[in-house]
């Protein structure tokens, strides 16, 4: 496993938050071999920059993007256009060694369908990697007390509105695990020095939420709670959930 190794490419932010698709591609890099035969999919794949990424890393992968606008073509890189709302139709028998969704769940619903669709083409052992914009900063929290709305989603959609599925990490989580996939470890990122401002609002929060969930009667490991808020919830935009199917 290599560790602390600088990328040798540079990483576009990608239609996401700041920094996510560097910490997904650094951990590929940082987790498998760079001849590595990689049969992975990408779910939304959008315009394929992560896909074009992970393809520079490691020539030798097959991959796959799906979603439901089909992206200009890049070489080594196969598309499959479809709905991800509904059931895939990619073969029942093509399964992959990687599955990633990069801030894909926000925008379409059905989210319990889709996590099952995609937990279902993973070969066992295979990893998982879902991100998703965090909607409990103390930030979003404050915006709901005085407004009634989340930081990210307005509090009227548009009929022509694309992202609004607001699926919080708790959710996420049960969805994952109850598809037969193992979470190895959640990392919160995509941080503003700018909203440190709100760090003694976040200090008040997560006391208090720390007493509420040490009284909680739950069958979830601790260490998996304790990923799941750790005082960066308070302050990163976004996270990261990393698993293995069983």
């Amino acid at each position: 496993m290599k560790k602390n190794h600088e990328l040798p490419i540079d990483v576009p932010r990608g239609q996401t938050q700041e920094g996510v698709n560097q910490k997904v591609i650094s951990y590929l890099f940082e987790n498998f071999p760079k001849d590595i035969k990689l049969k992975a999919l990408d779910l939304p794949c959008g315009t394929l920059e992560f896909l074009t990424c992970v393809k520079q890393l490691f020539p030798d992968a097959e991959l796959t993007g799906a979603d439901i606008f089909a992206p200009e073509k890049k070489a080594g890189i196969n598309f499959r256009q479809m709905d991800l709302t509904e059931d895939f139709t990619i073969p029942e028998d093509q399964k992959f060694d990687l599955v990633t969704t990069i801030s894909g769940v926000m925008m379409f619903s059905n989210t319990l369908r889709f996590v099952k669709n995609a937990a279902d083409k993973l070969l066992p052992g295979g990893t998982f990697i879902l991100t998703n914009d965090n909607n409990a900063t103390i930030k979003d929290r404050l915006a709901y007390f005085f407004l009634g709305r989340y930081r990210i989603f307005n509090l009227v959609f548009e009929d022509n509105q694309v992202m609004t599925e607001n699926v919080p990490v708790n959710e996420l989580v049960r969805l994952i695990r109850t598809h037969g996939i193992r979470i190895d470890d959640i990392e919160y990122t995509s941080f503003s020095l700018k909203d440190l401002v709100f760090a003694p609002f976040a200090l008040v929060a997560y006391l208090s939420q720390w007493l509420y969930l040490k009284r909680l009667n739950t069958q979830l490991p601790q260490k998996l709670i304790s990923e799941m808020y750790p005082f960066k919830q308070l302050l990163c935009k976004h996270y990261i959930i990393r698993g293995t199917k069983i």
